[in-house]
């Protein structure tokens, strides 16, 4: 079966006031590989006229939620306080009417990407109860509900995000009544959770064997001091390119691993930084196309 990219071209953006946004996404609108955009949920998602007509998209909740925590630490679908979990429950039901408006101008989103926050006190029973609600709304056309795995707190050090454990993630999911929740990998947020190369794997397999894979996003990690920091959630660029970040564990071998695992039938997609913030759109916009070359070089059979 034929696969396409979803790109997370907002992770490439500048963070200054000329993110590059239109030229980014113009040079993507021009790449048939690129099936659609991971769009980040921080208040609403809007259209932009640059995306081009066919694309089916992916919305992620993970930059709203996390700029939420910030200000509440009791903020999340699975937050054990009830103001907490119900705050996002209304985030969520955002997403939902965000989703209905796109569909309206003609935009298609093929799939919703939930996370099991709050950061260090997420229970699974709250967030199962936020799964149930979630599945009793009407959200139209189908579509897929991902519960994407964050880095979780692990013996040897705290998470970042510090949400769910991949396993309770898994049975999670497993147990739940509506088939439309699947679980989704970022490799560069459980290579930051096991601090390797293996534990992405590890878990795209265990999913994948659970019939339970949904979504595999690739992004970086390392342990190398670089622009990006130390195993910090910023979507290192992969290995082997001239922009590459010293250290990434990402590369052409991860990738065909974590492909082989995950097999045909789940969304893929990539979500990239780029530094330094003074990279100009025209660079950002070449550099991302390099990155989906390197990926469409592994993906012969795919598109």
């Amino acid at each position: 079966m034929s696969q396409h990219l979803i790109v997370g071209a907002y992770a490439a953006y500048s963070p200054h006031a000329d993110s590059g946004e239109p030229t980014i996404l113009h040079a993507l609108a021009s790449r048939p590989i690129v099936g659609g955009l991971e769009l980040p949920q921080v208040d609403h998602v809007v259209a932009h006229p640059s995306w081009r007509p066919g694309w089916d998209h992916v919305i992620t909740a993970i930059p709203g939620t996390m700029g939420r925590i910030a200000t509440d630490p009791a903020f999340g679908l699975a937050s054990p306080h009830s103001a907490g979990r119900h705050a996002a429950l209304d985030f969520a039901a955002q997403a939902r009417q965000d989703i209905a408006a796109l569909r309206e101008q003609g935009h298609r989103v093929q799939a919703v990407e939930f996370h099991s926050g709050p950061s260090n006190t997420a229970d699974a029973d709250a967030m199962a109860a936020s799964m149930a609600t979630i599945s009793g709304w009407d959200w139209g056309e189908d579509l897929v509900f991902l519960l994407e795995h964050c880095d979780a707190t692990t013996p040897d050090h705290q998470g970042e995000k510090a949400f769910l454990q991949f396993e309770e993630e898994l049975a999670l999911v497993d147990a739940a009544a509506d088939p439309r929740w699947r679980i989704g990998i970022n490799w560069g947020r459980s290579a930051l959770e096991g601090r390797n190369a293996s534990l992405p794997l590890s878990h795209i397999q265990a999913a994948s064997d659970a019939g339970l894979l949904g979504a595999v996003f690739f992004s970086g990690a390392s342990g190398t001091d670089s622009d990006f920091g130390v195993w910090l959630d910023r979507h290192l660029p992969p290995a082997g390119l001239p922009f590459s970040p010293p250290g990434t564990l990402l590369g052409a071998q991860e990738i065909s691993a974590a492909l082989d695992a995950a097999g045909d039938d789940v969304i893929l997609g990539l979500k990239f930084g780029l530094r330094p913030d003074s990279l100009p759109a025209d660079e950002r916009a070449a550099r991302l196309g390099a990155i989906i070359d390197l990926f469409a070089a592994l993906l012969p059979d795919r598109v």
